[in-house]
């Protein structure tokens, strides 16, 4: 959920940029990839389109279509960065936890060994007759148990999660992504304030 959120984020600055030189010139500016998540469906699809816009909280304040557009541009961007915060969060003390339990699981295996301690339950019964099975099949029952009774160690979150470069702090960069979303806003009007319609339908 937490990706989700930073995923839908990165989406929406995709549509609003459109333009692969403009995505280019966002990760000059900001350090931060956009294509990390990149389908080519993002950008045609009327319908995702219209639900990652409608999810907004609203189209901030502005005189102009432009100035509307820009300062949206800018919220988006905040709460990508927000977003990226809280799932770096999240992923670190995923790790913390994943660590504790592996060192436990290991410490668990040192302590009791189950192959050793099923050779030496065989090693009783090779002391008096057997009513279970023969060898071979105690041999077969035990290392199914010990199958069983094993504690598989997962990979570790940081390989089983994307991690993402840190995106600038907005107040680095206000300048330049405003420039950018006004070159982005000049290259396609129109879409742009279709995007903005979707925002608007919100309320």
């Amino acid at each position: 959920k937490k990706e989700e959120d930073l995923i839908f984020n990165v989406c929406r600055l995709m549509l609003m940029l459109k333009e692969d030189h403009l995505m280019e010139e966002f990760q000059n500016i900001t350090d931060f990839s956009l294509r990390s998540c990149y389908h080519p469906q993002i950008l045609e699809s009327s319908n995702i389109r219209r639900r990652l816009f409608e999810k907004l909280r609203g189209l901030p304040f502005g005189f102009t279509s432009k100035s509307r557009f820009v300062k949206l541009f800018l919220q988006i961007y905040e709460d990508l960065c927000r977003a990226y915060k809280n799932y770096l969060s999240s992923l670190n003390k995923l790790e913390k936890t994943y660590q504790i339990l592996k060192e436990d699981t290991q410490k668990f295996y040192k302590r009791f060994d189950l192959s050793s301690i099923f050779s030496f339950f065989g090693r009783l019964e090779t002391q008096a007759p057997s009513e279970i099975a023969i060898a071979e099949e105690k041999d077969k029952i035990y290392e199914d148990l010990r199958q069983k009774l094993s504690l598989s160690i997962p990979e570790s979150p940081f390989s089983t999660f994307e991690i993402y470069n840190p995106p600038r702090d907005i107040s680095k960069i206000r300048f330049s992504l405003i420039t950018l979303a006004k070159k982005a806003y000049q290259a396609h009007q129109e879409y742009a304030k279709e995007l903005m319609k979707l925002v608007s339908k919100k309320d």
